[in-house]
């Protein structure tokens, strides 16, 4: 078993390898320093403020980027995928730019959202913040108090506009992302495993169970495996009124780390 969790372990320190490829084969964006966020807002001013506005707003000629929410999908592959190939039969052109070029207009695009929606917030960030100690912090955390089965949301507010966090919480299924994918396992002994899907390869699949555990199973011992791209995260829509929800998102969009 420790031979097991060392093999995942040694996986996992590997895997930033993959995501810092120039490419788009990972689903989230590995170019959010502050020297992408401003060779982005430079490239964005240069190829796309004529058609979108300077601030993302939208103009005639184009639709507002600041809103977080994309008709061709709001994660960050999407993005991605929609700058480098065009809109087709709309006047949104495939770009030639570089894939680090494409993922540093990407991480401006997040920041015109979330400026957008920081000031437009309406909650109460100090009542959000006790909603998340009692309601969130089990799953999710902040620097190193929190749980680990859910995403870390230390920098949050420096990835999420508004609207993106307020679907999250009461939809979590719109928009789930890859790496938030989480698999079913059944072993030969008919041990039962999910969690999170970190990693796979030809011989093994590694596990984050909901307790935060890494584990690494090899396939000859899988009886069989489903894949859910289904969030394991609960919708709040009935549990949590308007109000806080905007609380809640008030709180969220103002965690942005050490910065």
């Amino acid at each position: 078993m420790c031979g097991n969790k060392l093999a995942g372990l040694v996986l996992l320190l590997c895997v930033p390898l993959t995501a810092g490829q120039h490419g788009s084969d990972t689903s989230v964006n590995p170019y959010t320093g502050p020297q992408h966020a401003m060779a982005g807002a430079k490239l964005f001013r240069a190829q796309c403020a004529g058609c979108h506005g300077p601030d993302g707003a939208g103009t005639g000629a184009g639709p507002g980027l600041n809103s977080g929410i994309f008709r061709r999908g709001s994660s960050d592959e999407a993005i991605f995928q929609t700058i480098s190939k065009g809109v087709a039969g709309t006047s949104m052109p495939g770009f030639s730019f570089s894939g680090l070029q494409i993922w540093e207009l990407v991480t401006h695009i997040r920041a015109l959202s979330i400026a957008h929606g920081a000031s437009h917030t309406k909650g109460n960030s100090q009542l959000g913040a006790a909603l998340f100690r009692a309601n969130c912090a089990a799953c999710h955390s902040i620097g190193e108090q929190g749980g680990l089965s859910g995403p870390d949301l230390t920098t949050v507010g420096l990835r999420l506009s508004g609207v993106a966090l307020q679907i999250a919480i009461v939809d979590p299924n719109a928009n789930v992302s890859s790496e938030f994918w989480s698999v079913a396992v059944r072993t030969i002994s008919g041990r039962k495993l999910i969690g999170v899907r970190l990693n796979e390869d030809t011989h093994s699949i590694q596990i984050r169970d909901e307790r935060g555990q890494l584990m690494s199973v090899l396939r000859r011992d899988i009886a069989d495996s489903e894949l859910i791209r289904e969030s394991p995260m609960p919708s709040f829509t009935g549990k949590l009124s308007a109000t806080q929800i905007e609380d809640l998102v008030a709180y969220l969009i103002g965690l942005r780390g050490k910065q």
